[in-house]
Order: C-alpha cells, then structure tokens, then sequence
C-alpha cells in the first residue's frame, strides 16, 4: 500500500477519534450545565418560597444518612430555610427600608465530578442581610453560609440530588 494511503486512513482514524473525544467532552459539559442550573431553580426556589420547585430537583429515590427522603422533605429541609428567611423578613418590611434579603445557591463547576449517571460536588446556600443606601450601595449585616456535599443521580435525561450532606 503506497505511503499516501496509509497517510489518509491515519488522518481519517485520527480525525474521527478527535470528533468522538469533542463529544465526550461537549456531553459532559452539557451535564454540568445541567447540574448548574439544578442551583439556579433552587435558588428562586428559595426566592419564591416554593417547596415543590425545590423538590422538583429532588430525586424520588433521595436518601441520606440523617433520615432524609424524598416523601420527607429531606427533613424538612427547605421549610426550614424558608422559615429562616421569613423571621428576618419582618426587618425588611416597608416601603423606606434600607434592608434586603438576598439568596444565593451555588454549585461550583470547577467541583463537579461526573461518572456516567453519577455526580458528586458541592452546593453553597447563602442568605444575607444587607443594608443598602439607595438600594445601591449595599453592606452585609449578616450571613447564613450553609455548605454541602451533594451527590447526583441522572435520571431520564434529567440530574437530580440524590444525597446532601451538611459540611
């Protein structure tokens, strides 16, 4: 077989084994943008005050080592976030006040490690007190860093937290 052949089956082999590892990893950043976006409804969860679009992140078959299921809330989990914001609420009423509440949920993409249809990273919940003069210029007063390991199960195309553990 003359040398040029063999030159355009080697950049034909090397051209498909580089389109298929291109896949791989665009899949696996599809995934963590999947996952990411796991922290975004959670947070207007939270914003909202609506325990099913936090549980719609939930997988059925979460459970952790504390007792948390789905069925339960994960122990009550997010009313007890929502009734922390609520009792600080009462700060921020009124039309002139300088105070805000402001969530943030986190998952860190740098921290995401996927295998299959397994995930593991880390999830940051942050709840501020801030005080903000012309609601510009704002400092924080207070505030709730509650960290977790979280574990992730793909299910039907879809990720979904299958375990948290608070750090």
């Amino acid at each position: 077989m003359p040398i040029k052949r063999i030159m355009q089956i080697l950049v034909i082999i090397l051209g498909i084994f580089s389109l298929l590892l291109l896949m791989g990893c665009s899949l696996t950043g599809n995934d963590k943008i999947q996952i990411e976006k796991i922290a975004k409804n959670i947070e207007e969860a939270i914003k909202d005050k609506d325990v099913e679009l936090f549980m719609d992140n939930i997988s059925d078959n979460y459970s952790d080592f504390e007792g948390g299921t789905y069925e339960n809330h994960i122990n009550d989990l997010p009313e007890g976030i929502f009734s922390n914001i609520e009792e600080n609420e009462d700060l921020v009423d009124g039309i002139f006040s300088i105070f805000k509440i402001e969530e943030k949920v986190t998952i860190p993409k740098n921290k995401i490690i996927i295998t299959d249809i397994y995930a593991s990273g880390k999830m940051e919940i942050k709840i501020s007190l801030k005080a903000c003069i012309v609601w510009v210029i704002c400092t924080d007063l207070y505030n709730e860093i509650i960290e977790y390991d979280v574990d992730f199960i793909k299910e039907n195309d879809d990720w979904k937290i299958i375990s948290l553990t608070e750090n």
